[in-house]
């Protein structure tokens, strides 16, 4: 059973989780603007960009995990009815050109999050965090993972969560410098290591508090 705090987080419009959250931030002369939708609310033309960024990004690292690449059963996951999305697009014509934003869309970065009880707490779980190559370095996977902070503050969840892989060293370490530590429930808790290959599991769970 979901607890109160979960079970009304759940309930939670997107307009009401968008209000939680910075709208729009300028970075290095990018202008980005943050929006919250729900996986219902996406355009057929968003829900493409959200995979084409994902399989860019993350194709090699499940074809060589022990999860496999299957494309439906993430897409799936991705696009759950409890899933919900904080969508960074950029609003400057450096990705765009003269195309149009009607029949492209200007996604370059996203979360996908999920509130769930998680050990008997309150969390909000990060199932992605995306950026494309040419958006990197701006900062706005930080500010995308402070938007979960922001949103798990205002719904009284405890925890932000996640899973990644050992293999994804560059993520690994963006985590860690955001000071999230290795979860009691991940794999090779006890062991306190996050990349030790000797372990059967190529994968861990972090966590962070939220303040």
């Amino acid at each position: 059973m979901p607890s109160s705090a979960t079970h009304k987080a759940n309930k939670a419009t997107s307009t009401q989780l968008d209000a939680c959250i910075l709208t729009s931030r300028e970075l290095n002369g990018a202008r980005l603007q943050f929006a919250v939708k729900t996986s219902s609310e996406l355009s057929d033309i968003e829900r493409e960009r959200i995979w084409n960024i994902f399989e860019s990004n993350m194709h090699l690292f499940y074809t060589t995990s022990s999860f496999g690449w299957d494309p439906r059963s993430k897409k799936e996951e991705m696009f759950h009815s409890h899933a919900r999305l904080v969508l960074c697009e950029r609003c400057d014509d450096t990705s765009s050109g003269s195309e149009s934003i009607l029949s492209e869309s200007r996604i370059v970065a996203y979360t996908i999050f999920r509130f769930e009880r998680e050990a008997k707490q309150d969390v909000v779980y990060c199932y992605e965090l995306q950026v494309t190559e040419e958006s990197r370095g701006l900062g706005v996977g930080k500010l995308l993972m402070g938007s979960l902070f922001d949103i798990g503050s205002r719904w009284r969840m405890k925890n932000v969560m996640l899973t990644v892989f050992k293999a994804n060293s560059a993520a690994s370490a963006f985590y860690k410098s955001l000071g999230f530590n290795l979860d009691p429930s991940s794999p090779g808790y006890a062991e306190d290591d996050w990349q030790d290959e000797e372990l059967d599991c190529d994968y861990v769970i972090l966590s962070k508090s939220i303040p």
